[in-house]
């Protein structure tokens, strides 16, 4: 009997299960909306930095730049104050300041960039180099300046894949204190 009345109860809850051997409804794939197109040529990487940024998309951001022979110069100002810092700048400094900056951020505000001149200096089928002029905006709670404007000379070109990466960032303060090279700083740490 006993055996019986454990049949007949799994039974009833099989069967009063809500449609247990139904098929769902299929759902859609998780896809990542902020993955970039590969920079194919030297305005795309442009596009794809400004973007990146802007969403503080650390990842693709990091992507924007050479592995092994990325340099930045700093400006004179920024350099005499971080200049530490500055003597092994790598990919990875780049990747690390920028991380720091969205963290301090945090999710409610966004970073600002607009390249407010942008010209090409030099574009060959190997390479390219623009000089812009920019405005940054950064939203963070530090008490240091939250907007730096200046002009870089971005060096670029195509890897085996026919990817466009920056190598080589010059950068030039136009205004006291309030450079790239004076944000980057800052956000070292």
């Amino acid at each position: 009997m006993r055996c019986n009345g454990l049949y007949i109860a799994a039974l009833s809850v099989l069967l009063l299960s809500c449609n247990l051997f139904d098929t769902r409804d299929p759902e859609n794939p998780v896809t990542d909306n902020q993955t970039l197109q590969p920079a194919t040529s030297p305005s795309m990487l442009m596009s794809n930095f400004a973007t990146s940024f802007q969403q503080k998309n650390i990842q693709e951001y990091g992507k924007l730049f050479t592995d092994s022979t990325f340099r930045f110069i700093a400006a004179q100002t920024a350099y005499a104050r971080y200049g530490a810092v500055f003597l092994s700048w790598n990919n990875l400094s780049e990747s690390d300041y920028f991380r720091n900056a969205v963290t301090e951020i945090g999710n409610l505000s966004s970073p600002q960039l607009s390249f407010t001149t942008v010209a090409s200096i030099q574009f060959q089928s190997d390479s390219a180099a623009y000089t812009v002029d920019y405005v940054v905006f950064i939203p963070h709670s530090r008490s240091t300046t939250k907007q730096f404007t200046g002009r870089s000379e971005l060096y670029m070109a195509p890897n085996k894949n026919n990817v466009w990466s920056i190598y080589r960032w010059v950068d030039f303060e136009t205004k006291k204190d309030s450079s790239w090279s004076e944000f980057k700083g800052q956000f070292t740490k």
